[in-house]
């Protein structure tokens, strides 16, 4: 499966770096938060920890386990001072894939109160309906299928008549294990060589190259 007239029924996406607009907006709140604790956190270091599990992140940097749900909820503080956005050419892509008759669905590692919150911000509602899987709503995390595996579920179609957009080797590999087509987007996240090194089926350069190529007769 390569396009839509190919068999594709679904596309579903990462949330962070894929439709929102978070890096740099993570990185900061990674230096507020890691700095209550004493950790100095520069950008080499974001760029040689970062991973859509923070709590890998967590461990990096050394902060102790008994303080993550603190951490959480200082993190979650930060980033709600200053808006999101929607990366350029997001909404386009929703509406493009709308218009065909294709179903959306979102699967993030993100916190569910915060992905949600966005969704409505943004008014996206319309595009994921019910198909929304975020951080914590299933007992495993990606890069493990599962939270893809129930995107699927909730769309009501099949792995080989879907594709999963997201701008990490984490994406790829979940997409990969749950028997889903994988596009790989560069994104502001430290992670474009470990996308690119994690052999994505499609690699495109930007969401609306994904899109093109999806949608190509």
């Amino acid at each position: 499966m390569t396009s839509a007239g190919n068999g594709l029924r679904a596309v579903l996406y990462d949330w962070d770096g894929t439709l929102v607009d978070s890096a740099a907006k993570s990185y900061r709140c990674y230096v507020r938060v890691f700095s209550e604790y004493g950790i100095p956190y520069s950008h080499e270091q974001y760029e040689r920890t970062y991973t859509p599990d923070w709590y890998r992140t967590y461990e990096a940097v050394g902060l102790p386990r008994d303080k993550w749900p603190e951490a959480d909820a200082l993190w979650t503080r930060c980033y709600e001072q200053e808006p999101s956005a929607l990366l350029p050419g997001a909404r386009e892509a929703l509406e493009r894939l709308a218009d065909r008759g294709l179903a959306q669905g979102l699967v993030s590692s993100g916190e569910s109160s915060r992905v949600r919150r966005e969704i409505r911000t943004f008014s996206l509602e319309d595009y994921f309906g019910e198909a929304v899987v975020c951080g914590g709503e299933t007992e495993r995390r990606k890069p493990d299928p599962q939270p893809l595996v129930v995107g699927l579920e909730k769309l009501g179609v099949g792995p080989k008549e879907a594709a999963y957009l997201g701008d990490s080797p984490e994406d790829v590999t979940m997409a990969r294990a749950a028997g889903v087509f994988a596009v790989g987007i560069p994104g502001g996240f430290p992670n474009r060589d470990a996308l690119a090194a994690s052999e994505p089926d499609l690699l495109a350069p930007t969401l609306d190259a994904a899109i093109d190529r999806l949608l190509r007769p």
